[in-house]
């Protein structure tokens, strides 16, 4: 991609397999060829913004044709390589490995939980039995339900997975002292 006399843009090493460029690209390279014609003159400003747009561009274009293109900046002469992006999401890199799991905090975390979880539901299914008989059971097996697709997300994430199993296993306690309960009446 080089910039030619009269604010044209020269598209070089155009290949007989590449795609044509879409045309809103094509727009923009003659807007960018324009800008240039006037620039030559300017500022440090205008000539970096050139610059920049220009290397924009120039990744575009190696975007659409699926290979790399050299690029020939307008201000400085210099010739440089411009590689094709791979196509798909730019793969996530993680800043900060994961440490060590805390074990002794998260199963503290995870007891504390289950006991709160545990005496809460016994506590409101009681209340609902006083209340409504033996509706207690569809009640707490739609809170079961409810809960579990939010326990399984949080399952992965590094704090959150403690509090989670904490929950699970408080609602199968749970569920153990009412039927047990259920029992001794």
């Amino acid at each position: 991609m080089e910039l030619a006399s009269g604010g044209r843009v020269l598209l070089g090493e155009r290949r007989a397999g590449d795609p044509p460029l879409p045309s809103e690209l094509e727009d923009a390279l003659r807007e960018w060829a324009a800008f240039a014609v006037t620039v030559s003159a300017g500022g440090p400003a205008e000539r970096d913004l050139l610059q920049r747009r220009g290397r924009q561009l120039a990744v575009r274009v190696a975007d659409a044709l699926g290979r790399p293109v050299t690029y020939t900046d307008p201000v400085t002469g210099r010739v440089e390589s411009v590689p094709a992006h791979p196509s798909g999401p730019i793969p996530r890199v993680d800043p900060d490995p994961p440490g060590p799991t805390p074990w002794a905090t998260g199963l503290a975390v995870s007891a504390f939980t289950a006991v709160l979880v545990a005496v809460g539901d016994v506590a409101l299914s009681w209340a609902f039995a006083d209340a409504f008989g033996l509706l207690w059971m569809p009640a707490n097996v739609l809170v079961a339900l409810g809960l579990a697709p939010s326990l399984h997300l949080l399952r992965q994430v590094p704090f959150w997975r403690w509090p989670a199993m904490g929950a699970a296993v408080g609602l199968g306690v749970a569920w153990v002292v009412l039927l047990f309960g259920l029992l001794g009446d």
